[in-house]
């Protein structure tokens, strides 16, 4: 298949192609703040410092046991020697998994359409081939805005949506578009914060209506609200469709993923809650309940193949807001389900916003335009 070559003009986003920083919001401890209740006591204060607002003190207690449990076995796990990953004591550390669950994931997937076409026959062809590098991450193209917060509503779905169709826009315009979860949220029907809701709804809704640049909409609230854009004055960016990835192919996966970021779901787990950096591989399920996306592969120097996996729980958690995830396993599904059901939005036409926001447009070098 010819791949097409857009080059387009000035220089990559600062922060595309950084090295994945280790994270900034987890706060250190030794294992002598571990030793008597009174220095957890003064371990969880000072972390309660960094990360919490203020609570009664029945919560703060019931918090702090929590927080106790949740630091033993960070100590625990990250004196192991057999791990290619580390956890961290990090804004979600005084929290339940089920807590955290109800709070920060909100992803629902639909049943997969059987006689919808997914993958062309070429597309198969250079997945078997291996016709693609050992190595790719679209920040490095400037294709991917800075990482987000959902905060404690169940958005993720509209961010991982809405994140793929800012990175889709700019592969195929140039224009690194920040486009508005808010209105997403409000405006899409896709989902809510209380009940989570679907990418593929986000998507339909970028394709029927379109979602409006970020700074044309009222900032992110972290909770549903009522619509508030006048359709027929504000700027859209519009994709033209959305397909999904042959399921459980981790092949299939790395091909479109070389070819733009995709949204990907996975089941969150309790060492993806804390996790901190390195190559996640920890055990998770397959109840998929979180909406993230692939922006990216790569290897480590001892071989250990990885997804680059972007989240939407802010830049202090994991690797700046990333986390990298073991690729290529035995188990067809991929870790935490990640190859079950990858979708991502289409787009041909370079129609790019207008209007407010241009300055917020900065265009990126060498793209690389595939079509399958």
């Amino acid at each position: 298949m010819e791949r097409q070559y857009i080059l387009l003009a000035v220089a990559v986003l600062a922060m595309g192609g950084i090295a994945m920083a280790q994270a900034g919001g987890a706060v250190p401890f030794t294992e002598k703040d571990l030793a008597t209740e009174a220095n957890l006591w003064k371990l969880y204060e000072k972390w309660r410092g960094v990360h919490t607002v203020s609570r009664d003190l029945t919560e703060k207690k019931a918090k702090f046991e929590v927080f106790k449990k949740n630091a033993m076995y960070v100590h625990e796990f990250n004196t192991r020697k057999d791990k290619p990953y580390k956890l961290g004591l990090n804004r979600f550390a005084d929290m339940t998994l089920d807590e955290f669950k109800k709070k920060y994931t909100g992803a629902k997937t639909v049943v997969r359409d059987a006689a919808k076409p997914k993958m062309t026959a070429a597309a198969s062809t250079k997945v078997a081939d291996g016709d693609v590098p050992a190595s790719f991450d679209w920040r490095d193209y400037g294709a991917v805005t800075p990482v987000k917060d959902q905060g404690q509503c169940g958005s993720c779905w509209a961010f991982s949506g809405t994140e793929s169709v800012e990175s889709i826009n700019a592969i195929v315009t140039g224009n690194l578009l920040l486009l508005s979860e808010q209105q997403v949220l409000d405006c899409s029907g896709a989902g809510n914060c209380e009940y989570g809701g679907y990418t593929s709804g986000v998507f339909d809704y970028a394709m029927q209506t379109g979602i409006a640049l970020d700074c044309n909409y009222p900032p992110y609230e972290a909770m549903d609200d009522q619509c508030r854009i006048d359709y027929s004055k504000t700027p859209m960016v519009k994709i033209d469709g959305f397909e999904e990835v042959p399921a459980n192919n981790e092949k299939a996966l790395k091909y479109r993923v070389y070819l733009q970021p995709v949204s990907v779901h996975i089941e969150a787990s309790n060492d993806l809650m804390l996790y901190q950096e390195g190559v996640f591989d920890g055990e998770c399920g397959t109840n998929l309940d979180h909406a993230v996306v692939a922006v990216g592969y790569g290897v480590t120097q001892d071989g250990v193949r990885y997804w680059i996996v972007r989240n939407s729980w802010g830049d202090s958690w994991g690797e700046g807001g990333y986390i990298r995830m073991i690729r290529d396993i035995d188990a067809k599904e991929g870790i935490c389900g990640i190859a079950m059901y990858p979708i991502y939005p289409t787009k041909n036409c370079p129609c790019a916003a207008t209007g407010a926001g241009a300055a917020a447009r900065p265009k990126r070098a060498g793209f690389a335009k595939d079509e399958l």
